[in-house]
């Protein structure tokens, strides 16, 4: 029996290999253990198929409780994460979650010690927020700012470290990678925001979520296969530059929380409450304006409105429309579905040959592809309108966001509403 932390140790040493389960412990005698069992987690631990949670109202234990807790426990979380021996810093896209874990750490450390980072292309929502987070808080604040030409060269280099194929994760972390070298060549541990749309149904497809039941069972389907995604992404980015990153959120005293106490029609989208209202709500008026109720962006959609279509054309331009032709012949499994697609698996074939069959992909090739409702928000190319991302920070951008709604005001259309 081997085991790895990463696919490539693997490669030409094995016949077979499966992935290590989540929340799992293995011995020879008991194989494979669950050692991780919370009480909100129980409904689809005791049914024999592993997605039953998310198939039924009758095994779904839907909490009915508040938000009163929620501040305190993020605080504790935070807290815990502060502890090192060589210093620690953190990643602020500009987005709600990073910019909570930076208000937090502001009641607990000086923030002018503390060293920030961002990426992004010039004038992108990401930069500009992040600035503005750290203009209020004092950081130390550094950023990276990258062309789609600098992101298209270094794919090949992301995917040999991230291990997938998969596009929606891939996009993500190209951004991530010139994030973590950036960090890494300042600090060893720093904190992130990462998990919190997972708990709170930030992103954009819960918009057309039609109940407090389907919006539960699709937070746990999610949050399920975060270590597919999200948190694979943070960690093999950020460890491929010796940098280690935290984060708050995902702490099990606020998973207790976010899925065994607090009601989910406190996380549905509604015309008047912007996503993850219950978050900003308590947040109201210590973070920039237009940070606090800006829309919720993907790193691959902050870090510039159009870039992702630069690099989906550059990887049409590296593949022959027979080539593509061929696509499902050549690679049966999870066979691609654009040039983007096949750009990508023929990356990660020159380094996992054979591993395919491993490589966790979304249904529909999209995190909204497997809701159990349809939305046009996400795409397998991505979010369908980017523009709603724009925000008054940037320069040549002239809108206000509505408090509570994420509403885009233009200037003059806010003239109009003073003058009536």
């Amino acid at each position: 029996v081997m085991f790895a932390s990463e696919l490539k140790c693997l490669v030409g040493q094995c016949e077979s290999a499966e992935e290590f389960p989540s929340g799992h412990y293995w011995t020879r005698e008991t194989g494979y253990v669950r050692y991780f069992s919370p009480s909100w987690l129980q409904p689809a631990l005791d049914s024999p198929s592993a997605e039953a949670v998310v198939a039924s109202d009758e095994t779904l234990s839907v909490p009915s409780g508040g938000c009163d807790r929620l501040r305190e426990l993020l605080s504790k979380a935070v807290h815990k994460r502060l502890m090192s021996d060589v210093g620690f810093g953190l990643l602020l896209s500009g987005g709600l979650d990073s910019a909570v874990v930076c208000k937090l750490m502001s009641e607990l450390v000086d923030m002018r010690t503390i060293k920030s980072f961002t990426v992004g292309m010039a004038n992108s929502p990401d930069i500009m927020a992040a600035r503005e987070i750290a203009k209020q808080f004092g950081t130390m604040h550094h950023e990276y700012i990258f062309t789609p030409d600098e992101a298209f060269a270094a794919l090949p280099t992301v995917v040999y470290h991230l291990e997938t194929y998969e596009p929606e994760l891939i996009r993500s972390s190209i951004p991530n990678y010139f994030l973590a070298k950036l960090a890494g060549s300042h600090t060893k541990v720093v904190l992130t925001g990462e998990g919190a749309d997972e708990l709170f149904a930030g992103y954009l497809y819960f918009r057309d979520c039609p109940s407090r039941e389907a919006l539960h069972r699709e937070t746990l389907r999610i949050w399920g296969a975060l270590h597919n995604v999200n948190l694979q992404r943070s960690d093999r980015m950020s460890m491929a530059h010796s940098l280690e990153a935290r984060v708050p959120f995902l702490d099990v005293e606020v998973l207790q929380e976010a899925f065994g106490h607090i009601d989910p029609s406190h996380k549905m989208h509604t015309a008047e409450r912007i996503e993850k209202h219950a978050i900003r709500a308590l947040f109201d008026g210590e973070l920039p304006h237009e940070v606090l109720w800006r829309t919720k962006a993907m790193q691959c959609e902050g870090v510039g409105t159009n870039w992702v279509e630069t690099l989906q054309a550059k990887c049409a331009e590296a593949v022959s429309d027979a080539d593509f032709a061929a696509a499902a012949e050549r690679y049966p499994i999870n066979p691609p579905h654009s040039k983007e697609e096949y750009y990508y698996r023929v990356l990660f074939e020159k380094h996992f040959h054979g591993m395919d069959q491993f490589i966790h992909t979304w249904e529909g090739g999209c995190r909204a592809g497997g809701a159990a409702w349809k939305s046009s928000a996400y795409t397998r190319a991505g979010l369908a309108d980017t523009s709603q991302l724009k925000h008054g920070l940037m320069e040549g951008v002239d809108v206000t966001t509505e408090a509570g709604t994420g509403r885009k005001i233009h200037a003059q259309q806010q003239q109009q509403q003073q003058q009536a």
